[in-house]
């Protein structure tokens, strides 16, 4: 659930009905607002800002914020119950003392919930006293930061304000990273802040925070300054040399994509012959396979019919043998017989 309500009014008023001067809070540029679009889902989101709404906290409820709250705070306090906040967004000024800088500190820090955490916008001109011989304005922020909150990690800002697009055919977004190292220093840090030891944000290895941050530099014709137009120019060079690289490449890619089909087509043509060869063997193997079985049924009938005969041959051998064996018994009786009759029809000596 988001919410539009109008600008709380904290508590902090004196007895007498006049309300402190407000505390120097800097509003926020809409790429602040950008870098946390992606964490805000289903957190409630304290804006904290010299002017109530705008057209960055509508980028957190189109990105699925529980509850977006947007305080102008009159003195250094805020009426958000302890603790009442998962993300709070606040930018802190450069003209503020130290002892101001730490109580404000204390009560973001206080508002915030165990596992929020804060994003902070802090000039680097308010930094310098705080940045020890050889340390740059990056750790002078990191400490400041560090005796109020127990992890940190600090973005710099650029001075371009158009250096991300989207990818053509994508819905990527595409970052021109070279452009930032022709920036110049940086105005500004996005500080991310919280009480705990593991990080509650996830930012990607390499980010770009593109705000206009307002460069000391003469300007031309649009507004353009002379550096940052010789900058675009160097970029768009660049970006010309690259894109005749690519046609090259693409003149390759095409070329031997030709290369490719043709061979495919050799290759699908070898194919088709292949596959007839092969359809041919296993019809041929087929048909030898019935020829084999029809041959391996004749030679069990042939060798039934073998062992048949053989069987058959078998009993006419014992009847042969039978049969010789009764005719020698007859031829001895026929010679028993005639032996017989001869002695029978034989004349005797008497008369």
């Amino acid at each position: 659930m988001t919410t539009g309500a109008p600008p709380v009014s904290p508590a902090g008023d004196s007895p007498d009905g006049e309300r402190p001067p407000a505390p120097p809070v800097e509003p926020l540029p809409v790429a602040v607002y950008l870098l946390v679009e992606p964490m805000v889902s289903g957190k409630r989101v304290l804006d904290v800002s010299p002017r109530g709404g705008g057209p960055g906290l509508e980028f957190l409820r189109r990105a699925g914020a529980a509850e977006v709250i947007s305080c102008v705070p009159h003195g250094p306090s805020l009426s958000v119950p302890e603790p009442g906040a998962d993300i709070v967004l606040c930018g802190l000024s450069a003209s503020w003392s130290d002892e101001e800088r730490g109580v404000w500190l204390a009560e973001l820090r206080r508002v915030l919930r165990p596992e929020g955490f804060c994003v902070l916008r802090l000039a680097t001109v308010g930094l310098r006293d705080h940045a020890r011989a050889g340390a740059g304005m990056r750790t002078a922020c990191a400490d400041l930061l560090l005796a109020y909150f127990a992890t940190v990690d600090i973005v710099e800002e650029t001075q371009f304000s158009g250096v991300s697009f989207h990818a053509p055919g994508t819905e990527d977004l595409a970052v021109n990273e070279s452009l930032t190292r022709l920036s110049g220093a940086s105005g500004h840090f996005v500080a991310l802040c919280a009480d705990c030891a593991e990080r509650p944000w996830n930012l990607t290895e390499s980010l770009l925070v593109p705000t206009d941050a307002g460069a000391s530099t003469e300007t031309g014709a649009g507004g353009v300054s002379a550096g940052e137009l010789a900058a675009w120019q160097g970029e768009a060079a660049r970006l010309e040399a690259h894109c005749a690289e690519l046609a090259r490449e693409r003149d390759g890619a095409r070329e031997s994509a030709m290369t490719l089909q043709d061979r495919a087509d050799r290759l699908e043509r070898t194919v088709a012959v292949l596959r007839k060869d092969v359809e041919r063997y296993l019809r041929q193997i087929t048909d030898d396979a019935a020829a084999r079985e029809l041959l391996d049924l004749e030679r069990d009938e042939l060798r039934r019919n073998l062992a048949a005969a053989t069987q058959q041959a078998a009993e006419a051998a014992r009847e042969l043998e039978r049969r010789q064996v009764a005719l020698r018994t007859i031829e001895k009786e026929v010679v028993r017989l005639r032996a017989a009759r001869g002695e029978a029809g034989r004349p005797t000596g008497k008369t």
